[in-house]
């Protein structure tokens, strides 16, 4: 037997070696290519094969949009005569439409075969006026794009400030005062003038929506109460608007003494007649809720400078215009929406020469300008243009090869998930420049993550330490930190008050919580992961009720469609969101820093640190890894295992308010039922076990799960078209860890 495992061995090596030395071959292969692609990108040559592919895909360009433009003309004229015809009423929807795809293909061959020739366009005109074009519009790419980044960052700015629309824009108000007043809210306003009417006009749309939003929950409201008081509406089907109303007055006896009562009659009356022909009344729609402000940029008004030079832009495009119509006559003959259109893209294609060599080559070829490229010139353009992605690709089967020639010295060191996350963690990043994401985005939201979920990925260490194995029950904790983060709204509590007061009650409602569960765990050892989850998941479910049935009136809290429980997402935003995360924040090579945030974390994990190293941490500890010698020693694992249950609830419960400052918003009822599974799929990932556990492994873990998510779902929503990925990788991710570590737990391996 032993003879047969060393012979098995010997294979697996010898397979390793071989795949090994094919990827060195691979890559040596791939960096030789890509250094070639870039000493081609060099000559003087390429940068002349690569202007004339400009010129022929503006050319394609500006025939292809005709053709387009002739071909829905025609299916448009086609489809309208069709209709008028006696077949149409004999013909099935897929006959109509099949007549009308083949009438649109004919007229789409002909006007191709009319137009393909491109020779009567004089060359020369126009390679001298894309130049000019070029200049003009990158000038005024550059400023736009520079004006939308400061409107966007201060609509942002006066969209979080402002708590209350309805107070802050008087009715009475004119707009100076209005203006005034947004610049003492947001100073940097008052150095972009040109933004005064947009940003008068969206305080004023704002404050209109908001209280057509109460409007709609009021009238809601009442009618809940009114709906309730009438057995049988059906028994008024016939009923005039007066009788109906006169019920409801009846129904609800304080809306008979509202002097603004009139002003629900209309929507009351809806519902009214709705209940009595029996159906129910519509449910007022709710937005889905997104953790950062999107910016809305129909409010903008654009400086005069830019306004000029998009002057500059017309009366250079009208020049080459001229000269594609003077070789195509025909393109005189569009339409203005088709003529604006075919602007657009001739305008892309030529602005694509701001890019690097491979987004101009990838530009033009996609216009159709490579198929007048031949041999080796073709071959020649393809690798120079792919050199970025061949030396991706030699990098990635560089690491591969060295992942399998150095398998045992790696994988015996950092262990076997540990390795493949990582190399798949780098991996993904040669993804993201392989398909242009934006990096410092992508490690601004690392970071942004890392802040949100570390403390509760810390939360699993006491109760790995402690000997009760991943802590799936730590969403008792989560759902305390909830309770007190709802109880600072409910009470206004506003500001570094509100995340201090969501942080002590939290804990405060923690301990006893945890307490208790941490008995129920001693009761049942040997069973702690299976208990662990079964408790988390009914403490949320019992919540749910809670949540339902408490007793809290503070409108921003209460549901107020039914008049009572609790919403099911809160925002923060006016009280302390990103509060921590904005602490100290900064930015360096575009990428945003939460400061408060990842100090926040560091700390937790420090005083972590100092506590396992204290004589009651390695206490707990040696309870948690060797029962019975530490009950020899006089150690009541007991104890020790309250100890831990407790410390990793409070963690929890101080975790989830600094998620949800983070995030943006507090969701309660099902929302923390998942985090459990988040934090044990981060700490596993960071190389603990099932039995052991070390902050290394918290801040390796945390860093190495949010980044493999974070780039997996913008590489997967860029690989496959449509997105739906990103969601389905987390999943598998997520679960596929924890299978992992499960299948390990009956040992001490990595």
């Amino acid at each position: 037997m032993t003879e047969n495992k060393t012979i098995s061995a010997k294979k697996t090596e010898a397979s390793r070696k071989i795949v090994s030395a094919v990827l060195f071959v691979l890559v040596a292969v791939l960096l030789v290519s890509s250094g070639l692609g870039y000493i081609v990108r060099g000559m003087d040559g390429t940068q002349v094969i690569l202007d004339t592919m400009r010129t022929d895909a503006v050319l394609s360009t500006a025939t292809s949009g005709l053709v387009d433009s002739i071909a829905a003309a025609r299916r448009l004229a086609y489809s309208q005569e069709l209709r008028k015809s006696k077949e149409f009423r004999k013909m099935g929807t897929d006959a109509y439409i099949e007549a009308c795809d083949k009438a649109e293909a004919e007229a789409r061959d002909e006007a191709t075969a009319l137009y393909s020739d491109t020779s009567g366009v004089d060359r020369a005109a126009l390679e001298a006026a894309i130049p000019g074009i070029q200049g003009i519009q990158g000038r005024y790419n550059a400023m736009k794009e520079g004006e939308n980044e400061v409107y966007a960052a201060l609509y942002t700015e006066v969209v979080d400030s402002i708590g209350d629309w309805t107070e802050f824009c008087d009715a009475n108000a004119d707009d100076d005062a209005l203006w005034s007043a947004l610049c003492a809210q947001v100073e940097t306003l008052s150095d972009n003038a040109q933004l005064r009417p947009g940003m008068i006009k969206l305080v004023k749309a704002m404050a209109e929506k908001e209280i057509a939003a109460d409007h709609a929950q009021q009238a809601a409201q009442l009618w809940s109460s009114a709906s309730g008081a009438v057995e049988d509406w059906t028994a008024y089907a016939e009923a005039a608007d007066e009788e109906l109303w006169s019920l409801i007055l009846e129904a609800v006896p304080s809306l008979a003494e509202n002097e603004n009562a009139a002003d629900f009659k209309e929507e009351l009356l809806a519902s009214a007649k709705l209940a009595a022909s029996g159906e129910a009344a519509a449910e007022a729609e709710t937005e889905t809720v997104t953790a950062q402000t999107q910016v809305d940029y129909s409010y903008i008004v654009y400086s005069d400078q830019l306004q000029a030079l998009e002057k500059e832009v017309n009366g250079a495009f009208t020049s080459l215009w001229d000269v594609l119509i003077s070789g195509i006559p025909a393109l005189s003959e569009l339409k203005d929406k088709d003529a604006a259109a075919l602007r657009e893209r001739i305008l892309d294609v030529i602005t694509a020469s701001e890019g690097d060599f491979a987004q101009q080559y990838t530009k033009y070829a996609s216009c159709g300008a490579d198929k007048k490229l031949t041999g080796f010139t073709k071959v020649k353009m393809v690798v120079a243009s792919n050199a970025e992605n061949l030396l991706l690709l030699g990098v990635a089967a560089l690491l591969m090869a060295a992942l399998f020639a150095f398998w045992k010295p790696i994988t015996g060191k950092m262990g076997v998930s540990r390795s493949i996350i990582l190399l798949f963690f780098i991996c993904l990043m040669l993804a993201a420049q392989f398909y242009k994401i934006n990096m410092s985005m992508l490690i601004g939201n690392i970071l942004e993550r890392v802040s949100m979920y570390g403390v509760l990925v810390l939360a699993m260490m006491p109760g790995i330490q402690c000997g009760i194995s991943l802590n799936m029950g730590m969403t008792i904790g989560c759902v305390s930190g909830l309770f007190a983060l709802v109880t600072s709204l409910n009470f206004n509590i506003n500001g570094w008050a509100g995340l201090i007061f969501s942080i002590v009650v939290g804990i405060i409602v923690a301990i006893p919580l945890g307490w208790g569960y941490a008995i129920l765990l001693n009761r049942m050892k040997g069973s702690e992961m299976t208990i662990s989850t079964y408790v988390g998941y009914s403490f949320v479910s019992l919540m749910c009720m809670v949540w339902m049935g408490i007793p809290y009136t503070n409108p921003r809290v209460v549901n107020l469609l039914i008049g009572r429980g609790l919403r099911v997402t809160h925002s923060l935003l006016g009280n302390y969101a990103y509060i921590l995360d904005e602490l100290g924040s900064f930015k360096i090579w575009g990428v945003t820093v939460p400061t408060g945030g990842i100090l926040f974390f560091l700390i937790c994990c420090g005083l972590m640190w100092l506590f396992s190293r204290s004589k009651l941490g390695i206490s707990m500890s040696a309870a948690g890894s060797n029962p019975r010698f530490a009950e020899a020693s006089g150690i009541n694992v007991d104890h020790m295992r309250i100890l831990g249950t407790v410390l990793s609830t409070v963690l929890a419960a101080v975790g989830i308010v600094v998620y949800s400052q983070a995030f943006g918003y507090a969701q309660l009822y099902t929302a923390p039922r998942q985090l459990g599974f988040i934090a044990a799929s981060a700490i596993l990932i960071g190389g603990a076990s099932v039995k052991k556990a070390k902050i290394s492994h918290v801040i390796i873990g945390v860093i190495l799960f949010e980044g493999v998510l974070s780039m997996g779902q913008q590489v997967a929503n860029e690989a496959v078209s449509g997105g739906g990925l990103s969601e389905v990788m987390r999943i598998m991710i997520s679960n596929g860890i924890i299978l992992y570590a499960l299948t390990q737990s009956g040992g001490e391996q990595k």
